[in-house]
């Protein structure tokens, strides 16, 4: 590049970031530590408080009486900041009353009014007259000084006061506390842990567009579900749990994003390349809550490979960039979207830093950053607290089986002295979703282990090796053969080629090197196994549960998802024949419930965004166990009583969903006889989980706690409805793979991600079709017809109606009931009209309003003598026209000529612009002959489906 161009483009780089810069207001500083963010349009100043900030504020102490989910009543005393105190008297705007959204480290948000924060009470006694109004406050310490069970609350209630010490630290502070808009609110339940961000108002007003940005493109190539639904991770035990962060929320918070130039060596050649993207600060600052011992950062490509690792204290160096020289980044140099002058490729995120011109080295895509403990011991034995209590040390591996002919156990502690057969290595991994994972384990491989129990070297290949959990989780069987052999185990690198939806040609990919051994893991990436999230030593950010001995596999081969297949909680080794010694009743008996009873869950889809999944078929009940096969939506499974309550598995979450053992024995009904059925949860064809306790199914799970669960299939955690990936409407929080998920208390392998049919007795995986969902409304005249799919969808929906139990498909429809049908699908208010803009119908008529908004929308037509005809057959030619308009589309005469030409028999001109589009849409279908039957009557059933294809368009 010659001098002149490369001052050219710096001046153009220059003036484009002072361009950007101008539409980007209040970009903060990277202030070092910063434990909460105030901002938004609502208040003059942003707040920023670092650690060392609160000292400039009062500490106050006041009493919250609460309610939670679970029923319990509570009186809680909070020693800490008053809100507004922290907002500042004069910070505050007052035109209006603004909506408060509390952002919190795991990425959960709940908002409230300035009025409802100010209009809180505490009820000292739970009784009206002893209400008192209270104010929020930002809570460092917390104490319970009274909790009373939703079966013993008989108010009023007495307690007594006591001091607030330094043993009552909040883990979860900044923690927001405010009092009850009622007696019976439960807003402990809303209180907010760890609040990283509180946005009062809007969000800053930011640049209205960038060309670097995918969510700014007018879709494909750049604005597609396939890159604005990839996810950035955080995750590691530096940090408190994990974020997956969608490319479409990073873009859309501007608050850290910028734009600037970097060298890099491209093609053996060093250029200069401007990027934009999202500081990495303030990625950990406001999408994780950074423990206070968090050392280094590692960063990683979309395979999990090392790039490189610096201290958390230079995080602010380094961006993740998003887009290249003025246009987003895509995935390969082979993808539409791709530009080659623009290098846009090996994306969709880069991590982008600061380089020499001399000593530039070209970019690596970026996909995760793993935050380490700057004190970690990096000892993978239980050797030290909290992880050398006995319950993990003198953890028991029974080996046992005719083919060992004895009964052999092994202790934590055995394994962990067997020094000289101990191995270390990185092992690579995938699961059931196509993630890649690289982690290090040290433990004792499995053949060495079973030959130190006694078993006979020689011992035939064929024999079948069985792995037995505690947490009765199904694990194919295995042979001695697959044991003993190494080579078979392999070490894999993903490609940059596969993309992560399955469809890469693995089997064309040799391993790096083979040999890895089925080893018998207490520990990994440094750190001892511990049983429960529950746990002392358990590291939300590491995930280091499912222990204290795992059993861990080498790829067989690069599709392998061998990381599904760990035996978590591994308990027994069967060799040969041999019945488990743990039986079916393991956590079972008797405990305290904690499940809330919901009757309408407040978390379910019935919201914007996420009710586009309730009309759609996700659970098919089948079987030789069942009365008969069943189909529901998710309508129909969210109608059902829920259960809300709190589990550990994956850490610890709270799931709203329905007790299995009611949308089986209830909703659907077992066969007569049928006491202890056999079941089997499907996440499609290809994977099941097979439940073995009945009386866990039937009563819940007894935990470690000694609280029962009930097994549920959950559509909502931790206040957010599931949808099915990270990519879809609607992903917020780690709230993917729905919309149903099995979930099981303390048996995280257990779960089942998308489950969509149960099987109940023998038979084989059926997929949930609409064609099988029977509404509660079934139309008896429908059932063979050909547009029984159709007319039960719209019904489902609530968008077409019967009379008698009958539908009437082939009758014809009249102009009234189709401007009524039409009226539900757009969903118009069902607004008052006084004058009647048609001769022949006045406002007494049940479908008046429905009439007359849609001639106020332009989507009806009178006829010349001012009539509007409510009680004439509708034609197919006057509903395309009203669907066409719907579309909110245009086109020429020439073209709507074109396309009207394959038909034999003319449309009115007056309506062939709009019935062009509905055929262009494939809304609207010709008639046998080759005409298009504009004048013919149209049936009920050919309105409902019309209307159906131009829902699903």
């Amino acid at each position: 590049m010659s001098c002149k161009r490369s001052r050219l483009l710096a001046l153009f780089l220059t003036a484009s970031i002072m361009v950007f810069q101008l539409f980007v207001f209040d970009v903060p500083a990277m202030a070092a530590d910063l434990d909460l963010i105030i901002t938004g349009s609502g208040i003059y100043e942003d707040v920023r408080i670092s650690p060392t900030d609160w000292e400039k504020y009062s500490l106050v102490e006041k009493i919250y009486s609460t309610n939670n989910s679970l029923g319990f009543h509570k009186i809680v005393k909070a020693k800490g900041y008053d809100f507004f105190e922290i907002i500042g008297e004069n910070n505050l705007k007052a035109d209006s009353d603004y909506e408060v959204k509390f952002t919190c480290s795991d990425g959960f948000e709940f908002t409230k009014t300035i009025s409802e924060l100010k209009n809180a009470y505490s009820y000292d006694e739970f009784t009206e007259n002893t209400k008192s109004k209270i104010s929020p406050m930002i809570a460092r310490y917390t104490t319970v000084l009274a909790d009373f069970p939703k079966d013993n609350f008989v108010p009023p209630v007495t307690w007594i006061d006591k001091a607030i010490s330094e043993v009552n630290l909040d883990k979860d502070f900044p923690k927001l506390v405010f009092g009850q808009t009622s007696i019976d609110d439960m807003n402990m339940s809303k209180w907010g842990k760890d609040i990283v961000r509180i946005t009062v108002g809007d969000e800053r007003q930011v640049a209205a567009s960038s060309p670097y940005r995918h969510i700014d493109q007018d879709g494909e190539p750049y604005n597609v579900d396939a890159i604005t639904g990839a996810t950035f991770t955080i995750e590691g035990p530096g940090v408190e749990g994990y974020r997956a962060i969608s490319l479409r929320q990073i873009e859309e918070d501007a608050a850290g994003q910028s734009t600037g130039a970097y060298y890099e060596k491209m093609s053996g050649k060093v250029v200069e390349n401007s990027y934009e993207g999202i500081n990495v600060k303030y990625l950990i600052d406001n999408y994780v809550k950074a423990r206070t011992n968090a050392g280094n950062i590692t960063f990683k490509d979309k395979s999990r490979k090392k790039i490189l690792t610096v201290p958390i204290s230079e995080a602010a160096n380094y961006t993740v960039a998003y887009g290249i020289n003025q246009v987003p980044l895509v995935y390969l140099d082979t993808e539409e979207g791709y530009i080659k002058e623009k290098n846009n490729d090996n994306g969709c995120f880069k991590l982008v830093y600061k380089q020499g011109k001399i000593t530039a080295e070209e970019f690596s895509n970026v996909a995760y950053i793993y935050v380490e403990e700057k004190d970690a011991k990096n000892i993978f034995e239980h050797s030290y607290a909290p992880y050398s209590e006995s319950k993990f040390t003198d953890y028991e591996l029974i080996i046992h089986g005719d083919g060992l002919g004895k009964e052999e156990k092994f202790t934590v502690a055995d394994l962990e002295s067997m020094k000289d057969l101990q191995f270390t290595g990185e092992y690579s991994l995938s699961n059931s979703e196509y993630f890649w994972y690289y982690n290090t384990y040290k433990g004792v491989p499995l053949w060495d282990l079973l030959l130190k129990a006694g078993m006979d070297p020689h011992i035939d290949e064929n024999t079948s090796v069985r792995f037995i959990a505690a947490d009765n989780y199904n694990f194919a069987p295995m042979t001695i053969k697959d044991i003993k052999d190494n080579s078979r185990y392999g070490y894999y690198e993903k490609s940059a080629l596969d993309n992560g939806d399955g469809t890469f040609p693995g089997e064309y990919v040799n391993p790096i090197y083979t040999g890895m051994p089925v080893l018998a893991a207490y520990g990994f990436n440094g750190y001892p196994y511990v049983t429960r999230p529950s746990d002392q030593g358990y590291n939300s950010g590491l995930g280091n549960d499912g222990g204290p001995v795992r059993i861990i596999f080498g790829k067989t081969n690069y599709n392998d998802t061998n990381g599904s297949n760990q035996v978590q909680f591994a308990k027994e080794i069967i060799i040969g024949e041999g019945t488990s010694l743990l039986g079916t009743s393991l956590n079972t008996g008797d405990g305290q419930s904690t499940g809330l009873k919901v009757t309408e869950g407040a978390w379910n889809h019935k919201r914007e965004i996420y009710d586009q999944y309730l009309d759609t078929p996700v659970l098919r009940v089948t079987g030789s166990q069942v009365k008969e096969p069943v189909t529901f939506t998710l309508r129909q499974i969210e109608e059902m009583e829920a259960v809300r309550d709190t589990y550990t598995g994956d850490g610890v979450h709270d799931f709203e969903g329905v007790s299995l053992w009611h949308i089986i024995s209830e909703a659907v009904g077992l066969k007569e006889g049928v006491d202890v059925p056999s079941i089997r949860v499907f996440s499609g064809q290809n994977y099941n989980q097979i439940l073995r306790s009945t009386e866990q199914v039937q009563k819940g799970v007894l935990n470690s706690q000694g609280m029962v669960k009930d097994i549920i299939l959950a559509y909502a955690v931790d206040g957010y409805p599931l949808v099915p990936n990270e990519g879809d409407s609607g992903y917020a929080n780690n709230n993917a793979y729905g919309p149903l998920r099995l979930i099981i208390e303390e048996s995280k392998s257990m779960w089942v991600k998308w489950a969509d049919c149960i099987v109940v007795g023998t038979g084989d995986y059926e997929a949930p079709e609409m064609k099988d969902v029977k509404s509660d409304a079934a139309f008896e005249d429908v059932e063979n017809h050909w547009a029984k799919y159709e007319i039960m969808k719209m019904e489902s929906m609530g968008y077409v109606k019967g009379s008698g139990g009958l539908f009437r498909p082939d009758d014809t429809i009249t102009r009234a009931e189709f401007a009524s049908m039409v009226s539900r699908v757009k969903g118009i208010d069902n607004k008052e009209y006084l004058l009647s803009s048609f001769g022949d119908i006045k406002s007494g008529d049940w479908f008046f309003n429905d009439v007359e908004a849609l001639s106020s929308m332009g989507l009806i037509k009178g006829y010349q003598d001012g009539n509007f005809r409510p009680y004439s057959p509708i034609t197919r030619q006057e509903i395309s026209f009203i669907i066409g308009s719907m579309l909110g589309e245009d086109m020429t005469d020439e073209e709507a000529d074109s396309i009207l030409s394959s038909y034999n028999d003319r449309v009115s001109d007056w309506a062939r612009i709009k019935v062009a589009l509905a055929v262009k849409a494939n809304i609207i279908k010709g008639l046998p002959g080759g005409l298009f039957g504009g004048s013919q009557n149209a049936t009920r059933a050919q309105a409902a489906s019309m209307l159906l294809r131009y829902l699903e368009k």
